[in-house]
């Protein structure tokens, strides 16, 4: 131990002199007296507790040595040489994959890992923090920040992200930020190797905190369904990653109702697949196994079952600039009697012509507008910036007149003045596409355009349906929207609200759990599923390093004075004195 304020030793003359002062006390000179009588009361009062007699003749003295001994070490400052973090500059990266939430020593290696830095703040000594929170796009939580309070606090603040740590990025992102030779770079991850990032640090000091042990994981490698010979089968890979036998169950489920169970035994690090070869129709399937392998992330998968390339359904007399149009994208188009379309079982997008909406299946349909009342153009064709119309160009196109509008609430995308061309909306909870011009009225199946708009057409009927599509963890994405159904309100399997998106001001951003859930808007419900990444279905772990030990400047220990001790000196010598007060009173008045 060494001391800050050495000189104030000097103050040891104040505790000699207290010594002092008790040398020369009053000394009392012995006097006969005519009777004891008043003593011997006194006396037994002595011999009935002599050690507290004693003890206040001499603990006044032994307080006030011990007071001023406590007050001497406070201002002399002691102080203790300890471990310091290497560098004035430390740079965190955080991971917050979906493999950082494996339990450890009943905690998760997130935790672990947020208690370690935690730590590390706690020994800072001027030194200036950066927090990277690695991903698919890093983010920097803190720049260069010296409160302490503000670096836990955001260190408290971490959560887990699910998504792919992508490493190679955090570590290019915190070597343009670092410094030099004083920056040292703190990674806190699971399973970072020497040889995956010893060529991008470039001699710079590097921590690398792995935590977690290969404890044997069982993963759901894959799982989905499709439609086969008419019938609804899955298949699911399950893979063992431990090196002994397991046995595990697999279930599979429409949320409560289960569809399909089986025991499955694996031998050490075998792959099996599991097929279910009829299953009824239902809108979203969940796969699970049962086992309890510390890591549940990679225990669950869903599928949702969709057609991703719907049949196309001409009803009755259309165009056929319209049906070759469909036909030059690829997709099956199928010829339907409209007078018989009401006993056919439809899934698909229809085609069809006429003047009324009366009477039309409830599917994803694109209308033309062949109403006998018409209206010669004569201002120009704006465009509005939509799907339907990227990549299209409508500045060569022609279009002699136009079919009046039909009653219904739709928004325009295309439009000459102020009437209407093309226009898009919902129909009975299914979107729909009309255009209010006959392709006889035009040039536009002669230009390179006309095609591309069927393909937009195509895709964005498929995307209205029910099933909004797979997601990673935390993505955001934009999404196709219908008049009056920008708030959407998201809810999880267990129809809990999680939170509300208003898409006419920001983009769909998907939970950051895998799973599946659903996003409900006015009354219509889209269903998505958020999977794991592939990536993330190992839990393998490796050992703590340190690279490049020897490149950084500052030493490896510091003189790190403790701002508490002194306090509690100063008060320990302040309770003292209390007590040496109370002594002193209970003395006297004895």
């Amino acid at each position: 131990m060494q001391f800050l304020n050495p000189i104030y030793f000097i103050l040891t003359i104040f505790i000699a002199a207290v010594v002092l002062f008790y040398f020369f006390r009053k000394q009392y000179m012995e006097r006969t007296v005519s009777s004891n009588m008043l003593w011997e009361q006194v006396l037994n009062e002595w011999q009935a507790s002599p050690w507290l007699k004693k003890l206040q003749q001499n603990l006044l003295f032994w307080l006030q040595i011990l007071a001023l001994l406590l007050l001497l070490l406070a201002l002399v400052r002691p102080f203790w040489l300890e471990s310091a973090i290497k560098g004035e500059h430390l740079i965190l990266i955080a991971d917050s994959s979906a493999s950082m939430s494996a339990e450890m020593d009943d905690s998760t290696r997130f935790e672990m890992a947020k208690q370690e830095m935690l730590g590390l703040a706690d020994k800072l000594n001027g030194q200036v923090v950066t927090l990277i929170k690695a991903g698919e796009k890093s983010e920097i939580l803190l720049s260069r920040e010296d409160d302490s309070e503000e670096i836990r606090r955001k260190i408290n603040s971490l959560e887990l992200s699910y998504e792919h740590e992508n490493m190679d990025k955090s570590l290019v992102l915190a070597n343009s930020l670092s410094s030099g030779k004083d920056t040292a770079i703190h990674i806190f991850s699971d399973a970072v190797t020497q040889d995956k990032i010893k060529e991008k640090m470039d001699g710079q000091y590097t921590v690398v905190h792995n935590f977690g042990v290969d404890e044997g994981n069982v993963s759901l490698q894959s799982f989905g369904t499709a439609a086969v010979a008419g019938e609804i089968s899955a298949v699911a890979v399950i893979e063992n990653q431990s090196s002994r036998n397991i046995e595990t169950g697999f279930k599979l489920q429409n949320e409560e109702e289960v569809l399909f169970e089986q025991k499955i035994s694996l031998k050490a690090n075998e792959q099996i697949t599991v097929q279910v070869p009829s299953l009824p129709e239902k809108p979203y399937y969940e796969a699970s196994i049962s086992i309890e392998d510390g890591y549940s992330a990679d225990n669950f998968a869903a599928s949702i079952y969709t057609d991703s390339k719907p049949k196309i359904y001409t009803m009755g007399t259309v165009n056929p600039f319209a049906v070759k149009g469909f036909q030059t994208i690829g997709a099956e188009l199928l010829q339907t009697d409209s007078g018989n379309i009401s006993g056919l079982d439809i899934k698909g997008v229809v085609l069809a012509e006429g003047s009324t909406l009366m009477e039309l299946p409830q599917q994803p349909l694109i209308f033309f507008n062949s109403s006998k009342e018409k209206v010669k153009l004569v201002e120009g064709i704006t465009e509005e910036d939509d799907a339907l119309l990227q990549f299209v160009n409508f500045d060569k196109v022609f279009i002699h007149s136009a079919s009046a509008a039909l009653d219904g609430e739709w928004e325009s995308v295309l439009k000459s003045g102020s009437i209407p061309l093309i226009q898009k909306g919902m129909l009975r909870g299914q979107p729909i596409i009309i255009l209010n011009f006959d392709l006889a009225d035009t040039d536009w199946p002669l230009q390179p355009g006309f095609p591309i708009f069927f393909y937009n057409a195509y895709q964005w009927l498929s995307q209205q349906t029910d099933f909004l599509g797979y997601f990673s963890a935390g993505e955001e994405r934009w999404v196709n929207i219908g008049e009056g159904s920008d708030r959407w309100e998201i809810f999880n399997h267990k129809d809990e609200n999680l939170y509300s998106l208003d898409l006419s001001k920001e983009n769909f951003k998907a939970p950051a759990v895998p799973g599946t859930y659903q996003a409900v808007s006015e009354n219509q419900i889209y269903y998505f599923s958020v999977l794991l990444d592939e990536r993330e279905k190992n839990t393998r772990a490796e050992e703590s390093y340190t690279l490049n030990e020897k490149s950084s400047e500052k030493d490896s220990t510091t003189h790190k004075p403790n701002e508490k001790l002194w306090f509690w000196l100063a008060l320990t010598a302040l309770i003292l004195i209390a007590l040496e007060w109370e002594v002193y009173r209970r003395g006297h008045r004895g």
